[in-house]
């Protein structure tokens, strides 16, 4: 077998598998439309977040950043972000501000979210974000400005929150 070929079926191989298991991660839109309906649609807001994050992406997404979770009292909490989406392209800079909904004590804010969504996004863009958390319910509803280029595929995806 020739350099080239064995070189092309590895990176065959390495994409695959990391596709599947990043898809594994993630479970399918009807499973977050199960989620919703066990917490209910009127979550009580909780506060605010800031959020600075990047993206790179080949056929797998991976996104990372950090923000500051803010709670009605006032009360400024730091935390990182990090999560892969299937089906994208693409590398992006930016900024998300939004509302968190849900929240029953401070440690629930930590988690897995997982969301749905798809975007092109040409140099600069706006959207908007809905993430929930299945284990604690909490929501986080926000609206993303970026600057780059990404597409990205009508699929889920998946972030990891923690605190620093």
């Amino acid at each position: 077998m020739t350099p080239w070929r064995w070189t092309s079926n590895l990176c065959a191989c390495l994409g695959a598998a990391v596709l599947l298991a990043a898809s594994s991660l993630i479970p399918s839109p009807s499973y977050a439309q199960n989620v919703n309906a066990s917490c209910g649609e009127h979550l009580p807001l909780s506060g605010t977040l800031t959020f600075d994050g990047a993206s790179v992406a080949m056929i797998v997404g991976l996104r990372w950043g950090q923000g500051v979770l803010t709670l009605n009292n006032g009360t400024e909490v730091p935390f990182s972000a990090r999560g892969v989406k299937p089906l994208e392209s693409g590398m992006q800079v930016g900024t998300v501000t939004g509302e968190v909904y849900g929240l029953s004590q401070i440690q629930d804010f930590v988690g897995q979210y997982r969301g749905v969504g798809q975007a092109v996004v040409p140099v600069q863009s706006e959207g908007d974000l809905i993430l929930l958390n299945p284990t604690t319910c909490v929501a986080i509803v926000a609206r993303s400005a970026s600057t780059g280029f990404r597409f990205s595929a009508p699929n889920a995806q998946s972030i990891q929150v923690q605190f620093r």
